[in-house]
């Protein structure tokens, strides 16, 4: 299926998800909670963050994820890389239609992938129903196949198939193989580790491999199908024994020179499609064309916004506290702080009554000015949409004649007193004046749930019923951020301050604060 806008019903990815052998018994949820607490982060997090960084760093773009279940991995995949090699193509295979329900939601773009945070690269997620014990035509050409807590639970005559469809016929360049470490079990009392009475961590374990096992299972296969073999493993105890190895153990298989002289053994089936197709994601990507020029302009303008700079210095006559945000009740805090304390000023009214020079000098101590990392630039998505590949971003700044690039020190330096610098500073301090100290105390009250003086619930969004005869104030705000008032986003916040059916209104659009729904932006 192609992906639209009615899919976005589905939950918000990161929801708690459980370790891949829990079983609906109350025993294995115990357990499972056991491993969260011995564990940080939980051991499957940890899992799949190996496996990521093992296929970011052998610059693996399409991936199989053999007996996905419920997408736990394919979920975390979905999400774009910034580097030079971002997953294009995903695909996850297993039998169970319910699950397979469960892993298309998981891996469906969410609300805020779309508008303007649209991806920067194409990525196609396709779901089947099939059985690991098979070669699907459709599977071939992957760069790598992941295989997590899977084949503890395969059947003998499956397992048994398993390297000949992987290695044999599938051959992607590099292949991820966990299962759990039997020795490990020690650390699980209620498992008799060693003992008759000896129980696997799951009750649909068919085994459970002590390292050498499993070592010698993926060796053999390596060897035969023309692979390299290395293992490691996650999951460790802050006091426990090394020499019992990873709570999980992984096998990183990598193919090696496709011209060496021995070929691969023949595949022992022809390949044919026998997966069905249980659903197809398109994700929508960022197509907009740009010239060199319009990009350049572009990063130009993010450079100045993202730059270092010196603090702003504030006339001496300015309140501090309401200059800066804080409440009256921080501020009351502060002031008892210092009475038992004996200090006469505090730190922060120190820092912000230095002078201009002297905030700049102190400023320029602690960060260099007129330099940025490219690796910061290269973190926001707009740059990364207009420019597709990092090498591309550095190729345009170098046409600049506002920056100079350092490709070893991965840097971008420019000069704070050219006039392009001062003239859009001078810009953006008429477009964003200094707020108003008491639209910004206002602002900041959002936090606190606390009512203010004109009996306003920040939190709740209503009013008390209290009359209010204070002058309306408006709140210059940046256009290009957004603040968070009541249950609504807005741009360039008014506040009318009349009674009890005051409204909130924008240059835009009007919302009444008595509103039954709690006062949502219309």
């Amino acid at each position: 299926m192609e992906y639209t806008n009615s899919s976005q019903e589905s939950l918000a990815r990161g929801v708690d998800e459980t370790d891949d052998c829990q079983s609906a018994e109350s025993t294995e949820r115990e357990r499972e909670q056991e491993d969260e607490v011995r564990f940080f982060p939980p051991l499957w997090q940890q899992r799949r963050n190996l496996a990521r960084s093992i296929l970011d760093e052998n610059h693996a773009t399409s991936v199989i994820d053999f007996g996905c279940g419920e997408a736990a991995l394919m979920s975390f995949l979905v999400w774009e890389s910034v580097g030079d090699y971002p997953i294009t193509r995903l695909a996850g295979v297993d039998m169970d239609d319910t699950r397979l329900a469960i892993a298309e939601d998981e891996c469906l773009p969410r609300e805020f992938e779309l508008g303007s945070n649209l991806r920067v690269n194409e990525l196609t997620v396709e779901i089947f129903h099939g059985s690991v014990a098979q070669a699907d035509q459709r599977m071939l050409g992957y760069d790598a196949l992941a295989c997590l807590e899977v084949v503890e639970h395969l059947d003998p005559d499956v397992l048994e198939k398993f390297w000949s469809v992987v290695l044999g016929t599938l051959r992607p360049k590099l292949v991820i193989v966990s299962t759990p470490n039997a020795e490990f079990n020690v650390y699980f009392p209620q498992l008799n580790y060693g003992t008759p009475e000896a129980i696997f961590r799951n009750d649909d374990h068919r085994f459970e491999w002590t390292r050498q096992e499993f070592q010698d299972w993926c060796n053999p296969a390596a060897e035969q199908y023309g692979y390299t073999v290395a293992f490691t493993g996650t999951g460790m105890l802050a006091k426990g024994d090394p020499e019992i190895g990873f709570c999980t153990q992984f096998a990183i298989l990598k193919l090696k020179d496709t011209s060496a002289k021995t070929p691969p053994p023949p595949p022992t089936e022809p390949v044919k499609e026998h997966y069905s197709l249980f659903s197809k994601i398109e994700y929508p990507v960022y197509n907009t064309n740009h010239t060199d020029e319009e990009i350049l302009a572009h990063l130009h303008d993010k450079i100045a916004r993202i730059r270092p700079r010196p603090p702003r210095v504030y006339p001496d006559d300015e309140d501090d506290y309401y200059r800066n945000g804080y409440n009256n009740d921080w501020k009351n805090e502060q002031d008892e702080r210092k009475s038992q304390d004996g200090a006469e000023e505090s730190k922060l009214s120190n820092v912000e009554s230095l002078t201009e020079a002297e905030s700049e000098e102190a400023t320029r101590s602690e960060f260099e000015l007129g330099v940025l990392a490219l690796e910061d630039l290269w973190a926001a998505l707009d740059v990364r949409q207009r420019c597709k590949r990092r090498s591309e971003m550095v190729r345009i700044l170098k046409t600049s004649p506002l920056v100079r690039i350092d490709v070893e020190q991965d840097k971008v330096y420019f000069d704070e007193e050219d006039e392009y610098w001062k003239e859009w500073e001078r810009q953006y301090e008429l477009d964003n004046p200094v707020y108003d100290r008491y639209a910004i105390t206002m602002i900041n009250d959002l936090s606190d749930g606390r009512e203010d003086d004109d009996g306003f619930d920040w939190y709740n969004d209503d009013y008390s019923g209290q009359t209010m005869e204070e002058t309306p104030v408006e709140v210059d705000l940046n256009p290009q951020d957004s603040y968070q008032v009541g249950n609504g986003w807005g741009d360039g916040i008014k506040r009318d301050q009349k009674d009890a059916n005051s409204s909130w209104t924008t240059p835009t659009y009007q919302v009444d604060a008595s509103d039954p729904d709690g006062g949502r932006w219309e």
